[in-house]
Parts: structure tokens; C-alpha cells; sequence
């Protein structure tokens, strides 16, 4: 498995659990994530001695994580654990609820998720990644998204948005309508990605044939570094807490996505108001004309 290379944010833990260690480096990966803060004042002497490794075991976990050394990878992961330990104070995003939970309990363990979740996505959210993507989109001839499972149902939500204001986005699956994309993409395109773990195969190959042609690309993604990042002009980072399976659902990163491209919706809404409101008022009010309500909260003028 090849190294992984560094990046602003490090999810240490995360590139843990994927890279391929021999036993004296999984020792010394199981002492990084059970003892997490207790290494703030270690050496790397003290590292070795605590895990009954050497020196060079340490420097060769680091290497492959994309360090240089004990003291980067030290840096990096108490960034790391501060995230972690600042966010998602008051329940576990991977398993809200327990077994033996009433109702009620659920249903407000579960909200407890979504709102630290829109906490969180905002506080990640960059001015300058976000304006860069806004103009992109704008700038755009035509907008692609590419995404699997709930990622590509999410840009089906964006899409019908975007349609509402007069702006088509073309959906691609990646089970096969992918293979078209690199023939039918312009220069003047841009093109959404959409991955958790960033690490899809056929998604990660058509962002870099994508990437050699020229192509404007956003990538919406897990915080860390990840293959396919490497490929986007402008990343927006999801709220990243969940595990890639061990899960009840992905209660955070599935709102966090969805979140992200109501910003983007809202942010290119926003660039022409008053003719956003025109049309979208115009376009759903011809296509959806037969639909009415008695209630007067619902009614329209």
C-alpha cells in the first residue's frame, strides 16, 4: 500500500485504520489512539520504550503516514485530537442511541446529531474555498456532479434546486455512466465530486483524467488528506466524526454533504436574487400547477 502524503489537516487515526503496519507499528499505532493527549510531553525515546519498539519503528510509522518524523506526526495528531474532542461532546455520531432507548431518548439523540453537525459544517466551511466554488459555478458552461449511494441521491436534492432557477446539473453514477463523462465535459465545465473517504476507485480515476484535461473540479470530502482531493481546485470539507462502517447510519455525513450544497445552492442563488426569485417562483409555479393546500401558512399570494 502506497504512503500517504501529508496534508494541512492528518486524521492520523483514520490513515490508521487503512495503511498496512507490521506488528512493531501496529504496537505503536494502538499506543497513539488508546493514550491520544498522554503523548504531548513524549520523545520519541519514550514512545519506543512504552511500546517495546525502537526509534527507527516510530520513524517508519511516520513515513508512512507522510511524515519526516515523530515530532510532524506528533503536531498534526494533537490538532487532530483537539477536533475530535471539540466536536460531538454529547453523543457518539456513530451510535446516537443504545440498546434499551425509548422513543423520546432516540429522537433527541438523533436531533443532538444533526445539530452539532450543522455546527461543525459551518465552522469548517472556508470563505475563500467557498466563494472560489461559488464562482466556479458560476463560471461554469455546464455543471456535473459525480457521486454513489446516498452522495448521488443528495445531488439529485441539489440538482432539482439548481433546475428550480433555471440551471441544469447532469447526475452521473458511477456504475458504468462515468465512462461517457470524459468525452462530453468542456474545457469551460466544472465538475462536483462527492466522497466520504475520498478513496473510490472509479471516482478518483475520472477526477484525474478529468484533472488532465483541464477541467475545473470541487471536491466534497472528508477533513484529512485523501486521493481524491489531490484533484479538486477548491475543497469543501465535510463534518467528518463517523467511521466508514461501523455504524448505525451516516446520521452526520450524509447532513454535512447535504449542507454543503444548500451553501452552494444558496451562495449562487444569491449572485442574481432577484432573478433567482423570478424563476424559481415562475418554473415551480408552472410545473408544479396543480398542487394546492387548505392550510393558510401554505397558501401562495
Amino acid at each position: 500500500m502506497k504512503e500517504i502524503e501529508k496534508s494541512d489537516y492528518m486524521f492520523i487515526e483514520q490513515k490508521l485504520e487503512q495503511v498496512k503496519l507490521s506488528s512493531s507499528q501496529q504496537a505503536v499505532a494502538d499506543y497513539l489512539i488508546s493514550q491520544r493527549r498522554l503523548i504531548k510531553d513524549m520523545t520519541i525515546l519514550e514512545l519506543a520504550k512504552e511500546t517495546y519498539t525502537s526509534t527507527a519503528t516510530v520513524i517508519r510509522l511516520a513515513k508512512k503516514l507522510g511524515y519526516q518524523g515523530f515530532d510532524d506526526l506528533k503536531k498534526d495528531y494533537l490538532k487532530e485530537i483537539e477536533y475530535l474532542d471539540t466536536h460531538f461532546c454529547n453523543v457518539d455520531p456513530n451510535f446516537p442511541f443504545e440498546r434499551g432507548d425509548n422513543i423520546q431518548q432516540i429522537a433527541y439523540k438523533v436531533t443532538q446529531v444533526a445539530d452539532e453537525t450543522i455546527h461543525d459544517t459551518c465552522s469548517l466551511i472556508e470563505h475563500d474555498s467557498l466563494q472560489k466554488a461559488v464562482y466556479l459555478l458560476k463560471n461554469a458552461k455546464k455543471i456535473h456532479l459525480c457521486a454513489i449511494s446516498y452522495c448521488l441521491m443528495l445531488g439529485q436534492i441539489f440538482k432539482m434546486d439548481m433546475l428550480r432557477i433555471g440551471k441544469n446539473v447532469n447526475i452521473y453514477d458511477i456504475s458504468g455512466d462515468e465512462l461517457f463523462l470524459p468525452a462530453i465535459v468542456e474545457e469551460k465545465d466544472c465538475v462536483i465530486f462527492i466522497s466520504y473517504s475520498g478513496q473510490i476507485d472509479k471516482l478518483c480515476l475520472l477526477a484525474k483524467i478529468l484533472k488532465q484535461k483541464g477541467i475545473q473540479i470541487i471536491v466534497i470530502s472528508a477533513l484529512g488528506q485523501n486521493e481524491l482531493k489531490q484533484y479538486g481546485d477548491v475543497v469543501l470539507n465535510i463534518s467528518t466524526r463517523e467511521k466508514l462502517y461501523s455504524k448505525v447510519k451516516g446520521y452526520s455525513n450524509e447532513l454535512s454533504v447535504l449542507m454543503i450544497l444548500d451553501i452552494l445552492y444558496s451562495c449562487y442563488y444569491a449572485l442574481d436574487y432577484e432573478g433567482n426569485k423570478k424563476k424559481r417562483q415562475a418554473i415551480s409555479k408552472s410545473s408544479e400547477y396543480n398542487r394546492f393546500s387548505t392550510l393558510e401558512v401554505m397558501k401562495e399570494d
